[in-house]
């Protein structure tokens, strides 16, 4: 799990996308987190309530998993949803993030996918660079408080 992007991090998250976008031919490119958070974004094509595109892409994509293992499979690794003026290529990344790309009519959905994927590789090692993330603390609900009681006043 990503709990902290440094800055260097960041921006070469930013060139790994701008050549994706270049290489693709596509007009807007999201990495996020399994909550649709954007940790990176760039774009040629700026579109409206971005954050809820990768909120609502994420959640559709991480439930192609129990999908997945309906049909035998541990998991599909990437989803391209194909509409009529706009597409959207959705790849998970073994750092456990997603990435986004939408892409026109005019993009060819195979070199999309080629090259989401051979971005995915450079994000992985950008990511794995940093090393491990640092312990986080953990907060555990203690079930005896019951926590979501509501009490009459």
């Amino acid at each position: 799990m990503i709990s902290v992007v440094t800055p260097e991090q960041s921006e070469r998250l930013g060139q790994i996308l701008v050549g994706l976008l270049a290489r693709a031919e596509a007009e807007a490119a999201f990495l996020c987190d399994r909550g649709g958070n954007i940790l990176s974004r760039q774009a040629v094509q700026a579109y409206d309530r971005e954050d809820n595109i990768a909120a609502l892409a994420s959640g559709s994509f991480f439930a192609t998993r129990v999908l997945a293992g309906l049909l035998g499979e541990t998991e599909f690794r990437h989803v391209i949803h194909q509409g009529a003026t706009h597409s959207i290529f959705m790849q998970s990344l073994g750092c456990d993030l997603l990435l986004l790309v939408v892409f026109g009519r005019d993009s060819n959905p195979g070199l999309v996918r080629l090259y989401g994927q051979e971005a995915c590789v450079d994000i992985d090692r950008c990511m794995a660079a940093a090393g491990p993330a640092p312990a986080l603390n953990r907060f555990e609900m203690d079930p005896d408080q019951a926590p979501f009681l509501r009490v009459k006043r």
